[in-house]
């Protein structure tokens, strides 16, 4: 469920509302989850037989979004919204404020949802442990706006990733760390640009990493009422220590690619939309055993208010 969220935001962005007082929106769905992963819980495959194994599963998902909103006046505004990043999903609250016209400055505290992981993704013929997985921190914005529709930004979130319990074979393997991720972006008024480089300091060096990339995503309107929305991005990442397992260090990609459409003024209703996603979500490593895929198709009904 981490990821799901995350690929129709991109169209929902067009729905908010400017007015002062409280605003928000909320969206109900499901859909259809393919994975492919050794390593997610969600995989159902608690049993590892060796590791060139590939595990898969096809499975329906649940899909639920809340957003709010309460504008003081147009200079200040409190949120509780849905963050999806490139390693952390869940929820943000936060606080954003404007100033000297064209400057803008926002501090959100973030947090994931009910993750887990295995305690020992690489244990052999028996039935592996799942365990929580939390991760929280806090991401600070800077803007500068150049119209009511072109901005620049530049974002730093500094976050901790914590498992409740780990037994892994080797100390260079453990998973717990701190996350620094910097991003710097434009957004025009129908495509938006961004640029990251994150650094994952792990306990272990195997599992430390950096990681840069890019991404792209745009709305465009036709029909009147109809609004599609296609998004890619790239990145790159290197490991810091060699895994002992594999005896190699571990380096590869990311790559994501989404299309959504949403229907606006659902059967003449302002305020009701209807949206549809497929998504690709999949990593390439040199080592075969970390290859993950996420295929998603999904549909839902949302109301903003």
């Amino acid at each position: 469920m981490k990821k799901i969220t995350s690929f129709i935001l991109l169209a929902l962005s067009l729905l908010s509302a400017n007015e002062e007082g409280f605003s928000g929106k909320v969206f109900v769905g499901g859909g259809i989850l393919n994975l492919q992963s050794n390593l997610s819980p969600t995989a159902n495959e608690a049993y590892l037989k060796n590791y060139d194994e590939k595990h898969s599963r096809t499975l329906g998902v649940p899909l639920f979004g809340l957003e709010l909103s309460y504008k003081l006046n147009a200079q200040n505004e409190f949120f509780l919204k849905n963050f999806n990043g490139r390693d952390i999903s869940g929820l943000a609250l936060g606080y954003e404020v404007a100033y000297l016209q064209d400057y803008k400055t926002s501090i959100e505290l973030v947090s994931s949802l009910r993750e887990k992981t295995y305690k020992n993704p690489y244990a052999l013929n028996t039935k592996r442990e799942e365990i929580n997985n939390d991760k929280y921190g806090a991401r600070l914005t800077q803007s500068y706006v150049f119209d009511k529709s072109t901005s620049a930004y530049a974002s730093y979130l500094f976050a901790f990733n914590e498992l409740s319990s780990e037994q892994v074979p080797y100390k260079n393997l453990r998973r717990e760390s701190v996350f620094h991720q910097f991003e710097v972006g434009l957004k025009y008024p129908f495509l938006n640009l961004s640029l990251n480089y994150d650094f994952n300091d792990a306990k272990g060096k195997a599992e430390a990493f950096t990681r840069y990339g890019i991404s792209a995503s745009g709305n465009l309107m036709f029909a009147s009422s109809y609004v599609i929305s296609p998004s890619v991005s790239f990145n790159q990442f290197q490991n810091k220590g060699t895994n002992f397992i594999f005896n190699k260090k571990q380096k590869g990609s990311f790559y994501k690619v989404g299309l959504n459409l949403t229907k606006l003024k659902l059967l003449g209703y302002e305020d009701l939309y209807a949206f549809t996603s497929l998504n690709l979500h999949k990593k390439d490593s040199n080592i075969n055993f970390y290859d993950e895929t996420y295929k998603f198709f999904l549909v839902g009904l949302g109301y903003k208010f």
